[in-house]
């Protein structure tokens, strides 16, 4: 059995289910985790749908280690591109923390390395986990 914390991102891995819900599938982010089944926000059809754990697995990122620091230029990995719409290349602002927290709100010991990220193309800036990030260019 998978054990999932809030903010992973998943994929549902039962093709026959998926198609039964109305779901395709795609990339989601867990916002509520139980013992048995999770809450998956879906960005593509900007809803909630709730699966079993046992039918979510959970999109591994390369585990070596970037050496990114700010004013990198950084895009997104090819598998979380297909999940996000975050348009072009983005340039390291700092480094921060995502503090992971349970249901109620109250915030766990976990956290996860981030990079808050400037992408000029959707003239934004969003934190993203550090795994989900490449170097545009290693030139």
């Amino acid at each position: 059995m998978n054990t999932f914390q809030v903010g992973d991102i998943v994929v549902g891995n039962n093709s026959w289910l998926n198609s039964m819900l109305g779901y395709r599938g795609d990339g989601g982010v867990i916002i509520h985790v139980g013992k048995y089944s999770s809450i998956v926000y879906l960005f593509t059809t900007n809803q909630d749908i709730t699966l079993l754990n046992e039918y979510l697995d959970r999109v591994v990122m390369n585990k070596r280690k970037e050496n990114l620091k700010i004013g990198d230029l950084v895009e997104l990995k090819p598998k979380v591109k297909r999940i996000l719409s975050v348009k072009g290349v983005g340039t390291i602002i700092k480094f921060t923390v995502i503090r992971t927290n349970d249901f109620d709100g109250k915030f766990k010991d976990g956290h996860i390395d981030a990079f808050l990220v400037y992408f000029p193309e959707d003239d934004y800036e969003y934190t993203i986990p550090r795994s989900c990030l490449q170097l545009f260019s290693d030139k």
